[in-house]
């Protein structure tokens, strides 16, 4: 990883001389670091900050860098939430509590995060994620559903982020429609 190995300097008289310390990268190589690491994923700001900052011990430098890769508009935390949002939700068929959570551990702030999720997932909209994410847990349990896979299906939905009351309400819903059927 380039952010992690030691930076040399220009000057021929600090390299003959080790210092014990490591050396501190210029800010265009912390610059060019930032963006190579962007190509790769996109980075919240704070998460990006945090990467950063384990090459580089001077903060200042660091969000200088940061600012102004924001300036250039590389770095947008509410970019960053839209697509991490729909990504989730399009992909992964994950509820809007998973979501939330995991939002909030990359460290973007829970009023842009609560805007975004109102925006592209609203609540009522958690139905098909659901049914969605249901189908494709079904299609992994064979047939016949007792009540020790009734609960594995409901906690995996529950780790997935989806409501309780709405997966109880989904599989009633399906069980009925299973049993009109036969």
């Amino acid at each position: 990883m380039q952010l992690k190995r030691r930076w040399k300097r220009a000057s021929a008289a600090s390299s003959s001389e080790p210092t014990g310390e490591p050396e501190q990268p210029s800010l265009d190589q912390l610059y060019a670091s930032a963006l190579k690491a962007l190509t790769r994923r996109p980075f919240p700001t704070r998460e990006l900050e945090q990467k950063l900052l384990r090459s580089c011990t001077d903060a200042a430098a660091v969000n200088l860098v940061i600012e102004r890769l924001k300036t250039a508009g590389y770095l947008d935390d509410r970019k960053f939430a839209e697509s991490f949002i729909q990504s989730r939700l399009h992909h992964k068929a994950q509820g809007r509590a998973r979501i939330e959570r995991e939002l909030r551990a990359r460290g973007l702030s829970p009023k842009l995060i609560r805007e975004e999720l109102e925006k592209a997932y609203p609540a009522e909209a958690e139905r098909e994620p659901l049914q969605h994410a249901l189908e494709r847990k079904l299609k992994s349990l064979p047939p016949p559903m007792d009540a020790k896979k009734l609960s594995r299906l409901y906690n995996h939905l529950l780790r997935r982020g989806f409501p309780g009351e709405a997966i109880r309400l989904e599989l009633l819903r399906r069980l009925k429609m299973e049993m009109e059927s036969d």
